[in-house]
């Protein structure tokens, strides 16, 4: 019987209902800088690297007159001054990281996104001693459905996959965590239980009120 020792958390949409603020930064970096949008931010770029996504929504000629690198920069600064004063958690969330570290599973984060927004969230929730590592989008090559970031995130804690599930809001990170060998848990704020399940999501929830660490014990066997 396998027992749970790790939990590997996304960030965005899973630890706070925060893709609107996403949404927005976007629409906003391309006003200030005058670009159009050749489509615009949709669900089918959740939880992709940022390096992914720009391409997808300026174009290689954009890309290659700012680099890939000042995009990410610029656009991400314009997220953080529009989000950093309204982080709240989803329903939850700090009450079964409460249990987690009570039950002595540990607690990982696994995100797209740059270093500098995964602390924002970390300072902005007050979870720093609830958090035993963190990978971000900053600390990989492959953006998510790639399992790089979760494959780090369980190694970076000394746990197997096996030992571990994954907490994801994306289709892209439900995949994401499948190919890295994990169980995965979903959480219904940016994707809907069916697309989710379809995925590969193991069990689908609303808010972490309606889940317990025996629920994922359970799960894990």
């Amino acid at each position: 019987m396998a027992e749970l020792k790790g939990l590997l958390f996304d960030v965005d949409g899973t630890l706070v209902d925060n893709l609107a603020y996403h949404f927005a930064a976007f629409d906003e970096y391309a006003k200030r800088e005058g670009f159009t949008l050749l489509e615009p931010m949709s669900l089918k770029m959740n939880g992709m690297h940022s390096n992914q996504i720009f391409p997808m929504m300026v174009g290689d000629k954009v890309v290659a007159e700012y680099g890939i690198d000042r995009l990410n920069r610029e656009k991400e600064e314009v997220y953080r001054e529009m989000y950093h004063d309204k982080v709240e958690p989803i329903a939850g969330l700090v009450e079964f990281l409460q249990a987690a570290k009570a039950a002595g599973v540990k607690c990982a984060l696994g995100s797209s996104g740059c270093r500098e927004n995964v602390n924002m969230i970390i300072n902005g929730l007050g979870i720093a001693d609830l958090v035993d590592a963190s990978i971000s989008g900053s600390d990989v090559t492959n953006g998510k459905p790639h399992p790089e970031i979760f494959t780090k995130a369980h190694e970076a804690m000394g746990l197997k996959a096996e030992e571990c599930i994954v907490v994801e809001d994306a289709v892209n990170g439900i995949l994401a965590g499948v190919a890295a060998g994990c169980k995965c848990l979903a959480i219904t704020t940016t994707a809907t239980a069916e697309e989710l399940t379809k995925a590969g999501a193991d069990l689908c929830i609303e808010d972490y009120s309606t889940i317990t660490i025996d629920d994922l014990n359970a799960l894990l066997n």
